[in-house]
């Protein structure tokens, strides 16, 4: 795992060389064990990289690579890579490393481009190639690992962060209004876009060709859309379950490949609770787990994971999650995600990346189980009022929509705050957000989805920015059931902006790998083509995986409510953290910048600080996330 940067332009060697380490070396967490440049004098090209040495600890494994006339700067893991060493060996290649980087050097030196389809991994990475004077990005099938790049004026760099882009050409970025609209929408940005205009993200399963005219050439190697729910595939149950089986324990041992210690982030659900059980029955090493908990028992798993570590004889650790933790980790926030980034469990995933860090130098997440085997508390409720509301007209959803409108949200939330019994979380926001479902209710449930999921709505953006322009496409459930729709659009931008965007950030933020077992390809495209059936059952979420993990864990350890990986920062942001939420929502503040209308924001502020109960926290942060941001990088 590594951390990779480059420019492409007509300015001096001296100051391409000066701008390339500049850089480079932002990105020296990613990779503190190694540093390297490579500069292409004729043609202007400077390409960087920062080593976390993973594979093949040795000298033969620094970057760039080259081999003949290409050079390689590679980030990530290919988990086949000794498969294609063997293969391409055959073929009458030579290695001088024992690295997977060079293993994918010669595949694009034996198959050109089309070698990214042979790659079973996690990878972003630029391949320099001077016979042809062209630069190649790649990024893995998920989206797992990230690549930036900027194309402008006859300019072209890329970087897996954004801070590295900010280093060499701060000059050149200027905010984009609509992507941060579409922040306040859904609380992360979704490829290609970025946070600045002219910055865009290399999309999932693409790569790129850049000639020496500085033109681009986008090509899709693999999508989500390309695989379909077979209805049978298989003629029982158990062979379904038989298969699934076999592609986990071939993925997730695959993981573990490495030259340095390896652990697993095991929270006690699901999804963490089979990759370790796994990992414990099919290998001969004991396996290695790391949690966290809390002291506010509605939020604290570390209960049931000690349960699942102690029943599959793992070596444990746990750490308790405090206020300080998060007093620590908030300033630092636009450090770790330099773009605008929302997901609250950013702070406890931070948290155990750094105390796995002091044990093992790699960690296995079980990141994707929700998106792939409809594990969503929202999935259910969705479906449920698609059952109810699709038989009737159109028109009578949106009249309720109205109706809730123009009684108002507050009413609500004033009936809650009277009546103990009806009191909910956020109950104001909760019927704001129904009630745009509602309203844009169409044939079914596929065009309000993304409204299910919004923190401001539209309309309310438009208001805080001057305008908003919503892109993003709707689902599509024309070859699928309205859940098979939702679990798409979840792959195509849920799972890679924000749930993997979290996870490498706060790992690499800490110079620990994270791996995916999930995520094999192979596992992603079985669960695409699986049965609805067979991933939701009589309400039952998972029910592939739960069947599974029978035959390794008693049910007791592992059948309850799903409680996902969240924290109490609603009482910690009006306790422990309030002095945040003053220093960058305070009035003069909110003035100083010219992104966000500061009379849009005074009521949602003033009623959380009034505690009413009523606002949800996840407004307040999107808000004090940006202005973080805005005071570092705008």
């Amino acid at each position: 795992m590594c951390r990779i940067a480059g420019i492409w332009s007509d300015e001096s060697l001296d100051a391409l060389t000066r701008r390339c380490t500049a850089m480079r070396d932002t990105l020296v967490r990613g990779g503190p064990d190694d540093a390297g440049l490579f500069v292409d004098e004729e043609s202007g090209l400077a390409m960087g990289h920062r080593r976390l040495s993973i594979i093949d600890l040795s000298a033969a494994g620094h970057q760039p690579m080259t081999a003949g006339l290409q050079t390689i700067c590679y980030n990530g893991e290919s988990y086949n890579f000794l498969e294609l060493r063997s293969e391409l060996e055959g073929l009458g290649h030579t290695f001088q490393s024992t690295s997977d980087t060079e293993s994918v050097l010669r595949a694009f030196s034996q198959w050109g481009p089309d070698c990214v389809r042979r790659l079973n991994g996690m990878f972003a990475f630029a391949l320099w190639d001077a016979s042809g004077k062209s630069l190649y990005l790649f990024r893995d099938r998920i989206g797992v690992k990230p690549l930036y790049y900027y194309s402008r004026d006859g300019i072209f760099a890329f970087a897996s962060e954004l801070k590295a882009l900010y280093a060499g050409l701060r000059d050149r970025l200027e905010l984009d209004r609509d992507a941060l609209g579409e922040f306040l929408h859904y609380g992360y940005i979704s490829a290609p876009r970025s946070i600045y205009r002219h910055v865009r993200k290399l999309e999932p399963g693409h790569w790129l060709k850049v000639s020496a005219d500085r033109s681009l050439e986008d090509h899709c190697y693999w999508s989500i859309a390309d695989f379909k729910p077979e209805a049978e595939a298989f003629s029982s149950e158990s062979r379904y379950i038989d298969r699934i089986e076999e592609i986990m324990v071939d993925a997730f041992t695959k993981r573990l490949i490495a030259d340095v210690p390896v652990g697993v982030f095991l929270s006690g659900g699901v999804d963490s609770s089979l990759v370790t059980a796994v990992l414990a029955r099919h290998t001969h090493t004991p396996v290695r787990t790391f949690t966290i908990g809390f002291k506010e028992k509605n939020y604290d798993e570390s209960f049931w994971a000690g349960k699942i570590a102690r029943h599959l004889g793992t070596e444990h650790m746990e750490e308790i999650v405090t206020p300080d933790h998060a007093r620590e980790i908030l300033p630092l926030w636009p450090e770790i995600y330099d773009e605008p980034f929302g997901d609250i469990s950013g702070i406890p995933t931070t948290i155990v990346s750094r105390m796995t860090r002091r044990h093992v130098k790699v960690s296995l997440s079980a990141d994707g189980g929700d998106e792939l085997f409809c594990g969503y508390h929202r999935y259910w409720v969705m479906n449920r009022l698609d059952e109810y509301l699709s038989p009737l007209p159109p028109f009578i959803p949106r009249l309720g929509g109205r109706m809730i409108s123009l009684l108002g949200s507050d009413r609500f939330a004033e009936l809650s705050q009277a009546h103990p019994k009806l009191r909910l979380p956020a109950i104001k926001d909760r019927m704001r957000k129904f009630q745009a479902v509602l309203t844009n209710w169409e044939e079914d449930a596929s065009g309000a989805y993304p409204y299910a999921v919004a923190y401001w709505l539209p309309r309310e953006i438009a208001e805080l920015t001057g305008g908003y322009r919503e892109s993003r496409p709707g689902l599509d459930t024309s070859c699928g059931s309205l859940l098979d729709a939702m679990m798409t659009w979840d792959l195509q931008h849920y799972l890679p902006e924000d749930i993997l965007t979290k996870v490498d950030r706060a790992t690499m933020f800490n110079s620990l790998e994270g791996r995916d077992p999930f995520l094999d390809h192979r596992i992603v495209e079985f669960a695409l083509e699986l049965p609805l059936w067979m991933k939701y059952r009589n309400g039952e979420p998972k029910y592939i995986l739960k069947e599974l993990l029978k035959r390794y864990l008693p049910e007791e350890l592992f059948k309850r409510p799903k409680q996902g990986f969240a924290i109490p920062i609603y009482s910690w942001l009006h306790d422990d953290l309030m002095d945040l939420v003053g220093a960058y929502l305070n009035p003069d503040s909110l003035r100083s910048q010219s992104d966000i209308d500061p009379e849009a924001v005074k009521n949602t502020v003033y009623e959380f600080r009034q505690k009413k109960g009523s606002i949800a926290v996840d407004r307040i942060w999107l808000l004090l996330v940006f202005m973080m941001w805005r005071k570092r990088y705008a």
